[in-house]
Order: C-alpha cells, then structure tokens, then sequence
C-alpha cells in the first residue's frame, strides 16, 4: 500500500500582507493644532527655535537636530525623517496584526518610539531590524540604540528574533 502525505500548512496571524499606509495610516494630529506627528517631534526636538515654511505654523522647515544614529547635525528639515526606532513592518510582523487599526495608528505616532534621522539613512535602514542595521550606528550611539530598542520592544510585547537577541545578549553592558 502506498502511503501518500500531505504536507501541513499553517499561516500563522503574522503572515498576512502587511501594508503601512492602510495599516498604521499617516502622521496623526491629535491636538487639532495643524502640526502633526512629525512636526511635533520636530519641535519639540529641536535644539534652536525652529522656523516653519508657511504662517500657519503647520510645517516645520528649519532648526536644529541631532541624527539619533550617526550624531550628525542637520538644521534644514528636508534632510531628517522621523523613524520608527522599531519598523512598523517589523511591529506588524510580531504583534502588530493582532491589533486594532486605532491600536497600530498610536503605536505609529507614539513619540517614545520615534528618533530623528538622516533622511538618506533612514531610508536605508528601512524594515532592518536591530542585528541588521546595529553596524551601521555610530559606536557611541550603539548603547543607546540597544537600550531604546530593547525598552520599546518590552513595552510593547514585541518578540526579538534570535539574531537580535544575539546582539543585545553581546552588550549586556548597554542594559545598565
């Protein structure tokens, strides 16, 4: 008799199509001042009075900031991006499908997750998770980056993959 198998198939909650707009939407503004997620951080951040582009006060086009990664000093505000310390993507992928769309949105916007960065770094950073992009912060930014990473990802129920684990069990020392 011949036996025939049939492979097992699990989809697990995770795995379904992750879409960051329709997911986690935009930049949000709660206080209804024009100035969303972005511009707040932005402000708020800003080591020098920061100038707007428009009279409305919407738009943040100048100031001061520090890039969270590398330490760099930018001052026009086309050439920050605010960055999700932990992807969205990566979120999505751990526990962010679980979620509400409103639950995803506040995480998204929450400025406790959110660094300032060099928008070209930022946009080769990407999804990369902490093993994936650690080599590419600055070696004094390296215990900060491991510090924030690890407290964002406790706060939020957000399992680290073996590779991260691997990175923050190397620098213990950073947890202190």
């Amino acid at each position: 008799m011949k036996k025939i198998l049939f492979p097992l198939l699990i989809l697990s909650f995770n795995s379904f199509a992750y879409n960051r707009e329709a997911d986690y939407g935009g930049w949000q503004d709660y206080d209804g001042d024009c100035q969303n997620t972005r511009a707040e951080v932005l402000i708020s951040r800003s080591l020098s009075q920061v100038e707007f582009s428009r009279s409305d006060n919407c738009y943040v086009k100048a100031g001061k900031w520090i890039d969270y990664y590398t330490g760099k000093v930018y001052t026009n505000a086309k050439d920050v991006q605010i960055d999700h310390l932990i992807s969205l993507h990566q979120h999505y992928k751990a526990v962010g499908s679980t979620l509400t769309h409103a639950q995803r949105v506040e995480y998204a916007n929450n400025p406790t997750h959110l660094v300032i960065a060099n928008s070209t770094l930022n946009m080769s950073k990407s999804d990369k998770d902490l093993s994936e992009f650690i080599l590419r912060v600055s070696p004094q930014n390296k215990c900060k980056y491991i510090k924030d990473y690890t407290r964002i990802a406790d706060a939020n129920n957000i399992k680290l993959d073996i590779s991260d684990m691997e990175v923050i069990n190397q620098n213990k020392n950073c947890l202190r």
